[in-house]
């Protein structure tokens, strides 16, 4: 067979080892994309976990900070005799 024959066959799926070549990268493909779906349900998981849990903290956090605020804005405005 002639290399332009050769590379007729191969293109047109005719070949037994393109066949196997297509079959492996599928299964390939296939994996990858496995990992990446549980990889992205893992991390969904993370970022729900740590938004449930974390929720409380940060809510006190925001409170803490803002009746700093309050307090030093009326300290001022009690200096001020506003």
């Amino acid at each position: 067979m002639t290399t332009v024959a050769a590379c007729a066959a191969a293109s047109e799926g005719g070949g037994a080892m393109n066949r196997e070549a297509r079959v492996g990268n599928r299964r390939r493909g296939q994996s990858t994309l496995e990992y990446i779906l549980v990889l992205a349900a893992i991390l969904v998981a993370i970022i729900a976990a740590a938004g449930t849990f974390m929720k409380p903290a940060v809510e006190k956090s925001v409170q803490d900070s803002t009746d700093t605020i309050k307090a030093a804005t009326g300290k001022v405005k009690t200096g001020l005799g506003l």
